[in-house]
């Protein structure tokens, strides 16, 4: 291969640093808009008990409800822009209080010994599917 060739393929052109140019501004502007998926349209927490709804606590405000179950007691706390949460319960692992804040259609948080769910829900869920 020539000198005079391979400088020409190697060398910088005007099409190329725009085409890059174009590329990382697109993959920016990719990372930055939101996509809508899982994301508002929360309007409620809703509480289950060993699969029957029990207690809805709305999102917009704040709130606190408390239980009492086989057991032990289990307070669900929302708090408006943070979302809803398991404060207290008397379960031994208290797996659930360490799951922390939820607020997206669809996100659940359980306390299995009190037998509890704890569901958002919306307008929009995010989707949890496997494509074969």
């Amino acid at each position: 291969m020539s000198k005079e060739l391979k400088n020409n393929l190697y060398a910088t052109r005007a099409q190329d640093i725009v085409l890059g140019a174009v590329l990382i501004f697109a993959s920016v502007l990719w990372l930055i808009l939101p996509t809508g998926a899982g994301v508002g349209g929360a309007s409620a927490a809703v509480i289950y008990h060993d699969g029957r709804a029990v207690a809805e606590l709305p999102l917009d405000r704040q709130g606190r409800r408390s239980f009492s179950f086989e057991a032990g007691a289990i307070s669900v706390e929302a708090v408006p822009g943070r979302g809803v949460r398991i404060a207290e319960s008397n379960c031994p692992a208290k797996i659930c209080v360490h799951a922390g804040w939820i607020n997206k259609p669809g996100e659940t948080i359980a306390c299995l010994p009190n037998k509890l769910l704890v569901e958002i829900k919306g307008e929009k869920q995010e989707y949890d599917a496997v494509i074969y």
